[in-house]
């Protein structure tokens, strides 16, 4: 992105506090060399444009040569100058690379109804099997329903039955009176998973063919997909469910049939013992305690059960994952025995995972957890613990910022620090400022610093502060700067009215003059 391109945009963000700011942000974007970019910039100026500027923006968008760049431009424009659109369509027109007309077309469509029929015979016509389902999908939902069964003999004709159910599925919906049509090219695959996929798809919409898409998924000669075909059925076919669940008992991969038994969980009650029974008989320890978790929400006495599961997890990634997937349903007593599985575990990053889960959770044992934060060698995970405590023990944020800023590791440093900025108290601040400087790589830097600037408010910053927030921010180069400075603008005003705002953007067109 050009240094161009990066004022025009700090120009557009500030417009809502110095709105006669917009006509220097469009000569700005009308003065970016590199098209993409000037397109882009226009886009995000449009919405914001006053009437007045209209012509200008538009005279702006006609002047760029690359067609797609310009139709990019004029359809941003179009909301606001209808007479436009027209023109746009021209352009879209003459757009030489067949995938991007089509996709300018599409783009117009939703604004001029009557180009759906040239939008979809653009899409029909792509020689690229991909892009052609690509252009289907996104125009499925616009489709009048005169157009829907030339979209639909256009799926039939995809060689690759993947690419033909994506798009019959994608038309589903929208197919109240093709649906037989469409139905007859579901039939017609011969991939008996992609049938049934479409089938299920087109089930909702046709309630006879209900039986037809559960017999097909009963047909489903792979395990997993005649699971999965029938748990989506279970909503439409309640009575599936005793099958359904037959089915995701019977998989032989542990892994999957605890998959299968989450995914119908939300659908079970009679069954939900039987379902208990089978995530009990699973081997598999890992995916037992899967199946447990996902049971808890409509068993809660299933907890203890699953907390004993988790805890008895050898592996110590699992045994963290399943404590972060417990976490939320757990009751006061027995989130004793989870910080004591959490504590056990003795890989750092993993034992941090678990307290940092735990925390929301813990009132009473809040002391207990920071102890054990502080316990964690790791320089990163020890900080990522505090700072996940900090909202719930404020005093422990002088602690949290120092061991953040203590990190070597510059990427380390900077993500801590910026999950610390939205709590750090205004006391903190100055020296939550400093600690970007040390950061080398820029862009971290930046955004660490944008973060920070994001917490200050009027009240928060006094002359001092401000004058270390210039000192930090003229670190960074230009483009930096600039998407940093609209964050600044409420504290310019504070501190020094709208004219110290009209002020900081004569400045950065002065210094912009001398970029050029």
């Amino acid at each position: 992105m050009s240094d161009e391109e990066y004022r025009a945009l700090a120009l557009v963000a500030l417009a809502p506090h110095l709105p006669d700011v917009l006509p220097e942000a469009l000569d700005c974007a009308r003065g970016i060399w590199d098209e993409y970019d000037r397109a882009d910039a226009l886009v995000a100026l449009a919405p914001h444009l006053p009437e007045r500027l209209l012509p200008q923006a538009l005279d702006c968008a006609r002047g760029i040569s690359d067609e797609e760049h310009r139709v990019n431009a004029l359809v941003a424009l179009a909301p606001h100058l209808p007479d436009v659109l027209p023109e746009a369509l021209d352009c879209a027109r003459g757009i030489w690379d067949e995938y991007d007309r089509a996709d300018a077309l599409v783009d117009l469509a939703p604004h001029l109804p009557d180009v759906l029929p040239e939008a979809l015979d653009c899409a029909r016509g792509l020689s690229d099997e991909e892009h052609r389902v690509n252009a289907l999908v996104a125009l499925a939902p616009h489709l009048p329903e005169r157009l829907l069964p030339q979209a639909l003999d256009c799926a039939r004709g995809l060689s690759d039955e993947e690419h033909r159910a994506r798009v019959l599925v994608a038309l589903a919906p929208h197919l109240p009176d093709v649906l037989p049509k469409a139905l007859d090219c579901a039939r017609g695959l011969s991939d008996e998973e992609h049938r049934a996929r479409a089938l299920v798809a087109l089930a909702p919409h046709l309630s006879d063919v209900l039986p037809e898409a559960l017999d097909c998924a009963r047909g489903l000669s792979d395990q997993w997909s005649r699971a999965n075909a029938l748990v989506a059925l279970v909503p439409h076919l309640p009575d599936v469910l005793p099958e359904a669940l037959d089915c995701a008992r019977g998989l032989s991969h542990e892994y999957k049939r605890a998959l299968a038994l989450r995914a119908l969980a939300p659908h079970l009650s009679d069954l939900l013992p039987e379902a208990l029974d089978c995530a009990r008989g699973l081997s598999h320890e890992y995916s037992r305690a899967l199946a447990l978790v996902a049971l808890v929400p409509h068993l809660p006495d299933v907890l203890p059960e699953a907390l004993d599961c988790a805890r008895g997890l050898s592996d110590q990634w699992s045994r963290a994952n399943a404590l972060v997937a417990l976490a939320p349903h757990l009751p006061e007593r027995l989130l004793p025995q989870a910080l004591d599985c959490a504590k056990g575990i003795s890989h750092e990053y993993y034992r941090a995972d678990a307290l940092v889960t735990l925390v929301p959770h813990l009132p009473d044992v809040l002391p207990e957890a920071l102890d054990c934060a502080r316990g964690i060698s790791h320089e990163y995970y020890r900080a990522n613990a505090l700072v996940a405590l900090a909202p719930h023990l404020p005093d422990v944020l002088p602690e949290a910022l120092d061991c953040a800023r203590g990190i070597s590791d510059q990427w380390s440093r900077a993500r801590a620090l910026k999950a610390l900025a939205p709590h750090l108290p205004n006391v903190l601040l100055p020296q939550a400022l400093d600690c970007p400087r040390a950061i080398g790589d820029e862009s971290k830097r930046a955004e660490v610093l944008q973060e920070l600037i994001k917490s200050l408010t009027p009240s928060s910053v006094d002359f001092d502060l401000w004058q270390q927030i210039l000192d930090s921010l003229a670190s960074l180069t230009r483009p930096n700067f600039l998407e940093a400075l609209p964050e600044l603008a409420p504290l310019i005003i504070e501190l020094g009215g709208i004219e110290a705002l009209r002020e900081t953007v004569a400045a950065v067109d002065d210094v912009s003059r001398w970029w050029k």
